[in-house]
């Protein structure tokens, strides 16, 4: 084994990622980034004595190129005996008919496809090929969209089945592992367009930040995310908690009152973030701020929050109406 490769079989170790006897399902692009995975996992393969799968999804957003892709995947995959499966999906249809933007869409579908692939192959894990360069374009995109704290913590290391084994490398080692390997890779040329968000954080924002302040907005960022991610850990255990007393149920479409002015704003927030999604309303700024206002006035008050959604403050209790 490369150093590289020894310092990825350990990080699997010490984050608990992937363990002995597991069967892994790696989404694979063809992409540098799940290329670099897929012959990573394949290299720690017989000291885990893990099932290898692969899945991937042809979006159908880029002609010949989407279908070569899937061709180069096959052939990648065959020539390793790593199981291959692949679905075909109308991207643009699906995220016309329910008014999602093509990325939305995208990631429903895959993720959709991941999960349910994995129940049938009965794979422990879903691998993806997030690194820490994503990371850093996520935390960047939510902060500048106008995310809450948490929206800070990033791509997280695991979830449920979901890994992210390079979470804590550079693309720029992806890159060079490839080509000390000589191993090829498919080339998203869309990618290289700074008109979308991501693509400029991408290309322009982290370039720039990363030269002035070199080697530091990478790893801090990445420790932002683990912080924020083990600060949504102690919240989730803290709510579950409150939201199991009497009258703070979000579930029950009615929450008391005087229970919820004892609470912190904070915690009030997250309290509505959760009756909200009951709805499918997204939990704006504006949104929570109105129904925490509404607290601080008086029974017989409303909050229209959408034309299906309007909470009223009837004796002691507000009621989520859904009309």
């Amino acid at each position: 084994m490369t150093p590289f490769e020894k310092k990825f079989l350990e990080r699997l170790r010490v984050k608990s990622l992937i363990k002995k006897n597991e069967k892994v399902l790696l989404a694979f692009s063809g992409g540098a980034d799940s290329m670099a995975l897929l012959s990573l996992l394949k290299k720690v393969q017989p000291f885990l004595n893990l099932q290898l799968a692969a899945a991937h999804c042809n979006f159908g957003l880029r002609g010949e190129e989407s279908d070569a892709d899937e061709t180069f995947c096959q052939m990648q995959c065959d020539a390793l005996e790593i199981p291959i499966f692949t679905i075909h999906f109308d991207t643009k249809h699906f995220a016309q008919q329910h008014k999602m933007s093509i990325e939305e869409a995208a990631r429903h579908l895959r993720y959709n496809f991941f999960y349910k692939l994995a129940e049938i192959e009965r794979c422990s894990k879903i691998a993806t090929a997030h690194h820490a360069n994503d990371n850093a374009e996520t935390i960047l995109f939510n902060l500048f969209r106008g995310s809450s704290l948490l929206g800070l913590k990033g791509i997280r290391v695991k979830h449920e089945k979901l890994v992210r084994p390079l979470l804590g490398f550079k693309r720029a080692e992806l890159i060079e592992y490839l080509e000390s390997q000589q191993l090829p890779y498919r080339l998203d040329l869309t990618n290289l367009s700074d008109a979308y968000d991501r693509n400029f954080i991408r290309l322009k924002v982290i370039p720039l930040i990363e030269e002035r302040f070199k080697h530091k907005l990478l790893p801090n960022l990445l420790r932002l995310s683990e912080n924020g991610t083990e600060l949504d850990v102690f919240l989730n255990a803290h709510f579950e908690k409150l939201t199991s007393q009497n009258g703070l149920n979000p579930f029950e479409q009615q929450l008391h009152v005087p229970s919820l002015q004892m609470l912190s704003k904070f915690e009030q927030k997250e309290i509505f973030k959760r009756a909200l999604a009951c709805f499918s309303i997204d939990p704006n700024a504006n949104r929570l701020s109105r129904l925490c206002d509404l607290l601080e006035t008086q029974a017989g008050r409303k909050v229209i929050l959408s034309k299906d959604l309007e909470v009223i403050w009837k004796g002691k209790w507000l009621y989520f109406l859904n009309g």
